[in-house]
């Protein structure tokens, strides 16, 4: 009786380990992203930093997963390379204080989003060895919510520390606690094999574009990220131009879109075991787009924070999604150029986005209150894709897990 149950017992253990020191990895990574998020735009509004630098500075985390369509050739093949890789780019933050003007600012996030961009597929096809198919969406969204809670303890003790050391100096710190966690990845250890054959920037394109409902789904996800991209340099405007907002109140206001992510996680992969990863998109995009016509809107911030936590929903609730279409629509040994492939349409994408209504606001053809409201417009058309899209059946187990 004892020696089966104790059997089950010890097949858990190497599950319950990976599952802890993946989340400490994405704690940490959570800690140093909501701290660019919410500080460094502000910070660079305040150092001088125009619209359309503003949306440089958006455009970052966009660019590289432009270029992570090379992740197959220069990205990392192991675990031990996935740590050092995430810790380079934590540790790239520490430089701000040093020089806290735009320049070295915009180049710190970019070094920081292209060690992230270039490690995330290597890390989908990791979850796909390490956990089983029947979780897999439960597991994003635990680590998702892990990711979140980090941007949430963050996010108080940012706005303390901003206050008293300066915005600077807290991002800086956010970098430390990301390199520290990042090496938790070390940690990791699996039955199966880890080393994934390479890929080319072609493969990893193709890997999207034959596959009939990715190629749908990228389109409904472009256009209403799209118009939610655009509007990102234009948040930093309402905040400092239109309500000037101390440093702690923009540090709530990311503390709410980190929490409205955190707690919905879970939920939303729940949902996508249950309904398919497009019932998670329909409602959350939907949420979301509440949350952009709020900021374009807003006259008090009161309003931003319910905006901040709708936007926060609908994050987690595509990011969700997103992730368990590709686990479903491709085999393990295709989930890493698929993810690499998906990050480099989602990039091209975003970097257009980012710079298609700032360089309208600096000409003065609009204000940033009608360039909100273009990009709430953009994103309606998203929402409504997504309602118009039928789901693609899954394959069959036997096929992803291969």
């Amino acid at each position: 009786m004892l020696g089966p149950l104790r059997d089950r017992v010890d097949a858990l253990q190497p599950f319950r380990r990976n599952l802890a020191l993946d989340l400490i990895g994405m704690f940490g990574m959570g800690t140093t992203a909501a701290l660019i998020a919410s500080f460094l735009p502000t910070i660079a509004r305040r150092g001088g930093l125009d619209p359309l630098g503003l949306a440089a500075l958006a455009g970052m985390p966009f660019l590289a997963a432009t270029l992570s369509v090379f992740s197959g050739r220069l990205g990392p093949r192991t675990t031990r390379q996935l740590a050092l890789l995430r810790a380079v780019g934590a540790g790239s933050l520490l430089v701000i204080p040093l020089a806290p003007v735009p320049a070295v600012i915009i180049g710190a996030t970019f070094a920081f989003w292209i060690s992230n961009q270039f490690s995330t597929p290597f890390q989908q096809r990791q979850w796909g060895v390490l956990y089983p198919a029947r979780m897999r969406a439960r597991v994003v969204g635990f680590m998702g919510s892990g990711r979140m809670a980090a941007s949430v303890v963050a996010g108080i003790a940012g706005t303390l520390l901003a206050d008293r050391l300066g915005g600077p100096v807290a991002v800086a710190l956010a970098g430390v606690v990301g390199g520290l966690c990042a090496l938790a990845y070390l940690g990791i250890r699996s039955a199966g094999t880890m080393l994934p054959p390479p890929y080319s920037a072609r493969q990893s394109v193709r890997a999207i574009l034959d596959r009939p409902g990715l190629r749908r789904l990228a389109l409904a996800q472009g256009i209403y990220f799209g118009g939610l991209t655009a509007a990102m340099p234009l948040f930093a405007l309402v905040n400092v131009d239109r309500l000037n907002l101390s440093l702690a109140q923009v540090g709530v206001i990311a503390l709410l879109t980190a929490a409205g992510s955190g707690l919905s996680f879970l939920p939303w992969g729940a949902v996508a075991d249950r309904l398919g990863f497009l019932a998670p998109m329909r409602i959350g995009t939907s949420v979301g787009l509440c949350g952009l016509v709020g900021y374009a809107l807003a006259q008090d911030v009161a309003v931003l924070w319910v905006a901040a936590f709708a936007i926060g929903v609908s994050n987690a609730s595509t990011e969700v999604g997103v992730l368990h279409a590709i686990s479903t629509q491709t085999s393990i040994a295709g989930r890493a150029p698929a993810m690499s492939g998906w990050n480099a349409v989602a990039g091209v994408r975003g970097v257009v986005a980012a710079f298609a209504v700032s360089p309208l606001v600096q000409a003065g053809v609009v204000d940033y209150t009608a360039g909100l409201v273009l990009c709430a417009v953009a994103a309606a058309i998203g929402v409504a894709l997504f309602w118009r899209m039928d789901p693609d059946p899954v394959l069959p187990t036997a096929v992803v897990a291969a």
